[in-house]
C-alpha cells in the first residue's frame, strides 16, 4: 500500500503547482511527476526499505505543504474569509496525516509487542492495538480534506469562489458547495 501514496501525492503536488493556471496541462510537470514516481518505484521494488519509501513520501508532502503554505500566504492579503477557511482545512488535514504517520511508525517499531498484546487480550479488545488500520483511516482522512483544500484552492485562485461555499455534514466533514443565489 506504500507506492499508491506516492502516486496519488504526485497528484496533489500537480494540483498544488497549477492552482492558478486557467487554461492548459504542463507537460514537463507532468513528466516530472512521472518520472519521480517511476524512479521511487523501481528503487523501492529493489531494495524494499520502509525507510527509502518514507523519504520519498516525506518529500512529496514537503513540496505541498510548502507551495500550499505560499498559497495561503498569497490569499491572505486579498481573502481574509478564505484564508481562514483553508486555514481550517490545512490544519485538519495534517493532524490527520501527522496522527497516521505517528501511528504508522509505532507500530512499524512495536509489530511484534503490538501483535503479543492483542493476543493477551480479549478478542473485543484486539482492534484498539491495531494501529496499521488506524493509519489508514487517518491518511484517507486526510487525503479527503488534502483534495477537499486543492478544490478551495484552486477556486480562490481562479476568482470564483464567491460562487461556492465550503460547508460541513454532521458539522465535521468539509465539502464545497455551490452558493445560493440571492434574488
Amino acid at each position: 500500500d506504500e507506492l499508491p501514496m506516492v502516486y496519488c501525492t504526485c497528484v496533489c503536488i500537480y494540483c498544488v503547482l497549477r492552482a492558478d493556471v486557467k487554461t492548459g496541462t504542463d507537460v514537463y510537470v507532468s513528466l516530472a511527476l512521472f518520472a519521480y514516481s517511476a524512479i521511487v518505484t523501481l528503487v523501492y521494488l529493489q531494495i524494499r526499505k520502509p525507510v527509502f519509501h518514507q523519504v520519498a513520501y516525506g518529500i512529496e508532502v514537503f513540496v505541498v505543504l510548502i507551495r500550499s503554505s505560499m498559497h495561503q500566504m498569497e490569499i491572505r492579503k486579498t481573502n481574509m474569509r478564505a484564508y481562514a477557511e483553508m486555514n481550517q482545512l490545512f490544519g485538519l488535514g495534517v493532524s490527520a496525516f501527522a496522527v497516521a504517520f505517528a501511528l504508522w511508525n509505532v507500530d512499524n517499531v512495536f509489530c511484534h509487542n503490538l501483535r503479543a498484546i492483542r493476543n493477551a487480550l480479549p478478542a473485543f479488545m484486539s482492534p484498539f492495538f491495531q494501529l496499521h488500520a488506524y493509519w489508514h483511516i487517518g491518511t484517507a482522512i486526510g487525503c479527503y480534506v488534502s483534495i477537499v483544500y486543492q478544490q478551495y484552492l484552486r477556486l480562490v485562485k481562479l476568482g470564483v469562489m464567491d460562487k461556492y461555499r465550503l460547508r460541513r455534514a454532521a458539522l465535521i466533514v468539509p465539502y464545497i458547495d455551490r452558493a445560493e443565489k440571492s434574488n
